[in-house]
């Protein structure tokens, strides 16, 4: 396959880097492929036998086996030796097997893992159906024979785990998978981090109630070698429904209008799995000033004529969904460790929140700017740093998302008093009320250090702002419930009618909110901030590019 000239995107960001004059090179096309249709080209039997499409295969097999094994092992190993290492610590093994896979093969085959994958791309024309599907067979199935075989001389007396017992809860299940397959991030080099730190979120949240499986290979892997098919319907229609679904509603809100198959973007590990490996023009932007252009700067140029009240509205819709699957996943990571006596822990369900706001900022803050939160929207409206005349509707939107998550919880959970979501003071309220003061003020210092200030951090902006809320989290949990954000405690209190202490959790975050934002004001070295042009006002706090 010698004209078979993929865009690689550890390459790329190497030529770049090595070269400083912008982002990634642009790829042509070969004058022998038309682009008739825009589309991914179909299978051709002579590719399967090329060297490199077998190198690929051989990457993803690896890739696949490895990450199940270390992931299947943790579960062994939990359960032979007394619970020792924890349901937070099998979560981090597999969080950190898929990012390390990532960052090991996915310049090479994509780092899919998962069929469900596979054919979320291939339904929008990122990926050829075909191209992938054999190898995950070969990394799952087979490579759960020999992780089983592996397991057995480690540890023998355990059986290789399966998924979750099921029985009644396979609504939720099903819910687990469809909801949290909609994040994958389109970040570049912290692509593995990001994706990583979702499987971690994940398994958190619902390994156990259904297994945190979110891959029919890892579950149909070990119901074929052990014969067990109990309930294996859920593990392939949840996660493939999910990852179909997320993948159309970031389709949806995304702000251009070219084929997703030709856009690709600085170092993603995600690019190779997005154009499926096929022949095809790769249209990558440069910017004279070593800067990667934003999503915003992008979308200008390909949709000139673009409503600018369309884009507003997908704009409301990434904050929306972004709002929604933060308070979710934190919701969800509370009732579940109330139900099963604590086996998340404190300091998991902190943990769990910040990475749920990491992966949120990285998902849709160049879409949105990533509020989710609205003493943040109205203390970057009162410095200027966000139109007023947008306040509103990101208001209502962060309101709005916040009362479906807890009406969501009441349909999987039930509405027992039990499984309320909400914040309640433990202590005094004035306590409470000095501590969400505090811990807001924290996390707005924060917030404006690394997206007003161009000398800020910005692509570590969701590593930074997610330690942040998990060390808030651990510090003010046990006391006023860590709430930082009146949507998060005002939501719960409307759909479970519980309104005790509630005017803490409205007026501490957004006094803290406001002065985080205006003392950094202060001591920044330029004297005000800079004012923003119009579309630079409509958000896109965590853009690449800083404010001119």
């Amino acid at each position: 396959m010698a004209d078979d000239k993929i865009s690689s995107p550890v390459r790329a960001s190497a030529t770049a880097s090595n070269h400083g004059d912008g982002v990634l090179d642009i790829i042509k096309e070969k004058d022998t492929l038309k682009r008739t249709s825009g589309k991914p080209s179909g299978c051709s039997s002579s590719r399967f036998v090329t060297v490199p499409f077998l190198q690929k295969m051989i990457a993803e097999a690896l890739g696949t086996y490895f990450l199940i094994f270390a992931g299947c092992a943790a579960v062994v190993v939990n359960a032979d030796k007394d619970k020792v290492v924890t349901l937070p610590g099998i979560a981090i093994v597999w969080g950190l097997a898929v990012m390390v896979m990532i960052y090991a093969v996915g310049h090479i085959s994509g780092a899919h893992f998962n069929p469900a994958v596979t054919i979320a791309f291939a339904t929008c024309n990122r990926f050829s159906i075909c191209l992938n599907g054999t190898s995950l067979y070969l990394g799952s199935t087979p490579g759960i024979n020999l992780s089983k075989r592996n397991l057995t001389i480690i540890v023998p007396r355990t059986p290789l785990p399966l998924r979750r017992n099921t029985s009644d809860r396979q609504r939720r299940a099903i819910s687990d998978r469809g909801i949290y397959y909609d994040i994958l991030p389109h970040i570049g080099e912290l692509a593995g981090l990001a994706v990583g730190s979702t499987i971690l979120l994940n398994v958190l949240i619902s390994g156990a109630i259904s297994g945190g499986s979110l891959n029919p290979a890892r579950s149909l892997g070990p119901a074929i070698v052990s014969n067990n098919y109990k309930g294996i319907w859920i593990y392939l229609v949840g996660p493939t429904a999910g990852a179909i679904a997320g993948a159309w509603i970031y389709n949806i809100i995304r702000f251009t209008d070219r084929p997703l198959h030709e856009i690709t973007l600085s170092a993603s590990f995600l690019q190779e799995l997005a154009n499926g490996n096929q022949i095809a023009t790769a249209i990558i932007i440069k910017d004279d000033d070593n800067h990667t252009r934003s999503n915003n700067e992008y979308s200008e140029d390909s949709n000139s004529g673009r409503s600018e009240t369309i884009t507003f509205i997908k704009k409301l819709t990434a904050e929306f969904m972004g709002t929604y699957l933060l308070l979710l996943a934190g919701f969800i990571g509370g009732v579940v460790n109330n139900e099963k006596n604590n086996m998340l822990t404190f300091p998991g369900v902190a943990l769990l929140w910040g990475l749920d706001v990491m992966i949120m900022i990285y998902t849709v803050g160049h879409l949105s700017g990533a509020h989710f939160n609205p003493a943040v929207t109205f203390a970057f409206a009162t410095c200027k740093r966000f139109a007023w005349k947008y306040v509103p509707a990101y208001i209502s939107v962060q309101m709005l998302a916040s009362t479906l998550a807890s009406i969501t919880i009441q349909i999987m959970f039930g509405s027992q008093e039990e499984n309320f979501v909400g914040t309640l003071p433990s202590g005094s309220n004035i306590q409470s009320l000095v501590l969400e003061f505090i811990i807001t003020f924290y996390l707005m210092f924060a917030v404006s250090g690394i997206a007003t200030d161009p000398r800020g951090t910005r692509e570590m902006s969701g590593l930074a702002l997610g330690a942040t809320v998990t060390m808030n989290s651990l510090l003010a949990g046990p006391i006023s419930g860590a709430s930082m954000n009146p949507a998060r405690s005002l939501g719960p209190a409307i759909v479970f009618n519980k309104y005790r202490g509630i005017w803490i959790y409205i007026v501490g975050p957004t006094a803290g909110a406001l002065a985080g934002v205006w003392f950094y004001n202060l001591i920044r070295l330029k004297d005000k901030f800079p004012p923003l042009k119009e579309e630079q006002l409509k958000t896109n706090v965590f853009s690449t590019s800083p404010p001119t």
